[in-house]
């Protein structure tokens, strides 16, 4: 797949239309999770899991060029467009999985920004945080915190904030600060069918996946009710800084 075509699954800012009021709303949101890490970040070294194509990650070595900064992505593809892209004198890359990505030297300071939720077993990322962090240091962490099944074919598990601190608790991980921020749902072009070279945003034709979804897990329905309720139309997302006990 190019980097350039719409997806609800990455962004790729470069590439992203600047008079697209809906994408430039969510690329906000997305750098808004990175400036709250980068204001958070405390030691020398920094890691970035799950960097995506790495404007996070440049922002975080732009700020602290005192820091030395690793992004890391699965997707080759992804890792290839942020050397293209995003290169620091304390930047670098590399493709790896989260889960089983090692390193001699520990970190200080972890971001992951809309990882956890992706993966099957989420408690062995949060391990590997664990191993890969020095002691004291800190994890700067988000998920979604309304139902996101229905709507993002990527997404595995849904998060409540008590479930997210318990899931980063189990290895010692203790909440600090929060950032809490609020999507308010898009319905232009809810139902389209257009393939993602011929998108105008995001989250077009996303309302197919959601009633898909709802025909095979009619249960579920009864959840998003329920957030409906609570939060109106919206999607809610938190970050957190979780400081080592």
């Amino acid at each position: 797949m190019s980097p350039t075509m719409h997806t609800i699954e990455r962004i790729y800012p470069k590439d992203l239309d600047p008079s697209n009021a809906d994408d430039q709303a969510s690329l906000a949101i997305h750098m808004q999770r990175y400036e709250f890490a980068a204001e958070h970040l405390s030691g020398e070294h920094v890691l970035d899991m799950a960097c995506g194509c790495g404007y996070g990650t440049a922002l975080l070595a732009q700020q602290h060029p005192d820091k030395q900064v690793t992004g890391v992505d699965i997707d080759p593809a992804a890792i290839a467009y942020a050397q293209a892209h995003y290169q620091l004198p304390n930047l670098r890359y590399v493709c790896a999985d989260a889960e089983q990505f090692a390193s001699e030297q520990g970190f200080d300071c972890i971001v992951s920004l809309e990882t956890i939720e992706h993966l099957p077993r989420p408690d062995l990322l949060v391990a590997n945080y664990a191993r890969l962090l020095k002691a004291g240091g800190l994890v700067v962490a988000s998920v979604p915190i309304t139902p996101t099944l229905d709507g993002n074919p990527h997404h595995l598990h849904d998060f409540t904030k008590r479930s997210f601190y318990r899931l980063l608790g189990q290895q010692g991980l203790q909440a600090r600060q929060q950032l809490e921020q609020i999507q308010w749902w898009q319905f232009k072009g809810l139902f389209s069918r257009k393939p993602d070279q011929q998108k105008q945003h995001r989250s077009e034709g996303v309302g197919n996946a959601v009633l898909q979804y709802y025909r095979k897990h009619p249960l579920y329905l009864l959840g998003r009710l329920a957030a409906m309720l609570r939060y109106g139309f919206s999607n809610r997302y938190l970050t957190c800084v979780f400081r080592q006990s």
